[in-house]
């Protein structure tokens, strides 16, 4: 664990890489935990320790997280509900070296299916699959919660999913396909500026029976991007100037690949074989996860991204992480031992 998040932090490229820099430093070595290291260990453990402890140590730091950090406020929104995005991106590989992952002819992948919670900025629940897996194959795997909100694009689209969230008492956000059929049953007053329809609606195609219930759909007009998007929910609460918000809000998942593609090491990969490169994707995640712990107990006001370099560039500091993290650092004599580094190593 402490070496795998090491590759991600301090970006390290290959075994020999990584075991070359720590050597460098092996009077260090006491902050990973670690007794002796070669090439052969680090392999075998990539090829035969299952990611499965990886992924269990993930739920259990997002647990950790979520309940010593409590309720957090989106002040982009008033209402308390949980909105959490659904989506995937897919990780290229070289089909010679990983031949598990066909995804094409010459070409191979995996993907990463995420929920994320758009108020918590975290990721929720992850799954992986072959590239060629459909979104929404994944998508029937989570659990719906009651009392949320689930947005995502018109690749989830499936009547059977949308049932689903509905009968399990929570609220979807998506917009419609072009060749999404239904009928207008109301049309409601247009209360704000950029609003060209708000419209009770039932579908009207012949997979209606998987869908019976009445839905709403919102027309807007984008000043930005100067379109109309046609938006599809079953909640008949909320305004329709947020339902159009509430959608906006699914960048924030496209940001989150971004920012892990960008920064964790999840484009190439140490190992080759299946349970390796699973590994390597959720010890990425649990970077992720620490990071955006220790943002909460140093009580920082700096970014993630800000965060992630600070822990990056002292990983292997034997000094406090905390004052690093403030934007004044106290006078020396005057820390509080209480955000050794360890600390990202012992949750």
């Amino acid at each position: 664990m402490s070496v795998m998040l090491y590759v991600h932090m301090a970006s390290k490229q290959s075994l020999r890489d990584i075991i070359d820099s720590l050597e460098s430093r092996s009077n260090l070595w006491y902050h990973l935990g670690l007794n002796s290291l070669s090439r052969n260990y680090l392999s075998h453990a990539l090829k035969n320790r299952s990611y499965k402890i990886f992924e269990r140590t993930f739920y259990s730091l997002l647990s950790k997280l979520q309940n010593e950090r409590g309720f957090v406020n989106d002040k982009r929104f008033k209402f308390k509900m949980p909105v959490r995005s659904l989506d995937s991106t897919t990780i290229s590989l070289c089909l010679s070296l990983f031949d598990w992952a066909t995804f094409r002819k010459k070409k191979g992948g995996i993907k990463l299916h995420v929920m994320f919670n758009n108020k918590e900025q975290i990721p929720e629940l992850l799954n992986m699959s072959n590239a060629s897996t459909h979104d929404i194959t994944m998508a029937n795997s989570f659990d719906i919660v009651e009392n949320s909100i689930y947005v995502f694009d018109k690749g989830y689209i499936c009547f059977k999913f949308l049932e689903k969230i509905n009968k399990n008492r929570a609220f979807f956000v998506t917009r419609t396909k072009s060749n999404t059929q239904y009928k207008i049953i109301k049309r409601q007053q247009k209360t704000r500026e950029g609003i060209k329809a708000d419209w009770i609606v039932s579908f009207s195609s012949y997979k209606s029976k998987d869908y019976p219930d009445q839905l709403r759909v919102v027309r807007y007009y984008d000043k930005e991007t100067k379109k109309i998007y046609e938006f599809m929910t079953n909640n008949f609460t909320l305004s329709a100037k947020t339902i159009a918000d509430i959608y906006k809000s699914r960048w924030d998942i496209e940001l989150f690949f971004k920012w892990i593609k960008q920064n964790l090491k999840i484009k190439t990969f140490i190992g080759t074989s299946e349970n390796a490169v699973k590994i390597q994707i959720w010890t990425a995640m649990i970077a992720y996860l620490l990071t955006e712990y220790i943002r909460f107990r140093s009580k920082t006001s700096f970014t993630i991204l800000k965060t992630f370099r600070i822990l990056s560039e002292n990983i292997l500091s034997h000094g406090e992480i905390f004052p690093l993290l403030m934007k004044k650092s106290p006078p020396p004599g005057k820390q509080k031992s209480s955000g050794d580094l360890q600390l990202a190593f012992g949750f």
